[in-house]
């Protein structure tokens, strides 16, 4: 990849600092109130159903869905055609676009009407071409946690893309994994909420789950500094390859989606993850908060969250079975049964629980389990139903 001159890099930076289009504030005690607005339209150019979401945050502080219900929300493109949303469930609006709605090179606002007649509205945000992913492979590597005693081997994603549109202005990837987990093979019980006590058949005893997750790290590029030509090795989040989790014993897949966006949303989304980075220790007593492109059109100064976009969105997914160079061998004790001392009574409250009988070296142990060492559905986002990809 070849770039254009320091000079011009370091203008870049320059316009940047001065023409962020998102600003950071930090609230005193009045406004870490309850009540604040939250709009987040994050829509692509894909047909079909998308979904804008309205709530109110309980607090500032941590915010936490409210869901606004009884809303109107409509998407208006420049030329005066519109798109309604209906609610679907408390505080989720859809609505089926068709590709002659959604037109690269158009502009688009959303319009909102909150159930107590407030209204408001976005600026113009334009509906931007997005390049093709040419390819998408990985490496097995080594990570350092600080020190080599700390440094574990795994696996990095990267990807290619051809920069050859001057309208591929900014650039945001979402990454979303999913991995197959095999539970030990064991003899499981259940001690159930009507106090019977029976061995749970293989049809109940899951085993084998699909656990899916999308990937909270941002990555985002400004597409203005680089040359014309293939960019190449574009990296993502390294995955370490730790026993216990399985990620890359058996399959790993990636679903890696690009998306086209403006400057504003750019801004945006790198505050968003400085403040992401930065919550635990700058801030914790000063939270910062990211003031929204989305404005009560009676009322200025109310302080709005979240954000509207349109964007071009491409995706690709890839898989790496067995990476060759890993010790991929299984976690011998996980979720062997551990034989404890005496416990007191058992009442329905302390019901269900679970056991399994394990073997090894020719001996048995029994002893109660967790959940998800005898259902691997308990995992959070695990299924047992293989994904059509699979």
């Amino acid at each position: 990849m070849i770039r254009k001159s320091s000079l011009l890099l370091i203008l870049t930076a320059l316009l940047y600092c001065l023409s962020a289009c998102v600003e950071r504030y930090y609230p005193n005690e009045d406004q870490l109130k309850t009540g604040t607005l939250v709009i987040n339209a994050h829509l692509t150019n894909v047909p079909g159903h998308q979904v804008i979401e309205i709530s109110r945050s309980v607090t500032l502080l941590y915010p936490s869905a409210d869901p606004v219900s009884g809303g109107f929300a409509e998407l208006i493109r420049e030329d005066g055609e519109f798109r309604e949303f209906s609610e679907e469930r408390p505080g989720y609006y859809g609505s089926d676009l068709d590709d002659t709605f959604l037109q690269t090179g158009m502009s688009y606002m959303l319009h909102v009407i909150t159930p107590d007649g407030d209204e408001y509205e976005s600026g113009f945000d334009s509906l931007r071409p997005v390049p093709e992913i040419d390819s998408i492979y990985y490496e097995v590597q080594e990570a350092s946690y600080g020190t080599e005693n700390d440094s574990t081997d795994g696996i990095r994603f990267f990807i290619d893309f051809t920069y050859n549109d001057e309208s591929y202005d900014y650039i945001r990837w979402e990454v979303t994994e999913t991995y197959e987990f095999h539970n030990p093979h064991m003899e499981a019980f259940i001690w159930d909420v009507d106090f019977s006590y029976y061995q749970l058949p293989d049809t109940s005893n899951y085993r084998i789950c699909y656990i899916t997750n999308a990937l909270s790290e941002i990555h985002s590029m400004a597409m203005g500094y680089l040359d014309f030509g293939i960019y190449i090795k574009k990296p993502f989040a390294f995955v370490p390859n730790i026993q216990q989790e399985q990620k890359l014993k058996h399959k790993y897949s990636v679903l890696i989606k690009q998306y086209s966006m403006g400057e504003e949303a750019f801004h945006y989304w790198n505050e968003l993850k400085k403040t992401s980075q930065e919550q635990g220790f700058l801030f914790d007593r000063q939270p910062a908060l990211l003031k929204s492109n989305i404005h009560n059109v009676n009322d200025e100064e109310e302080i709005v969250l979240g954000f509207f976009s349109m964007s071009g969105v491409v995706e690709r997914r890839a898989f790496a079975e067995k990476p060759e160079g890993l010790d991929l061998s299984l976690y011998p004790w996980y979720c062997f049964p551990v034989v404890k001392g005496p416990s007191g009574p058992v009442s329905r409250e302390d019901l269900p629980k679970y056991y399994a009988r394990a073997w090894r070296d020719g001996v048995s142990t029994y002893a109660e389990v967790n959940k998800h060492c005898v259902d691997c559905r308990d995992y959070k986002n695990s299924t047992h139903i293989p994904p059509d990809f699979w």
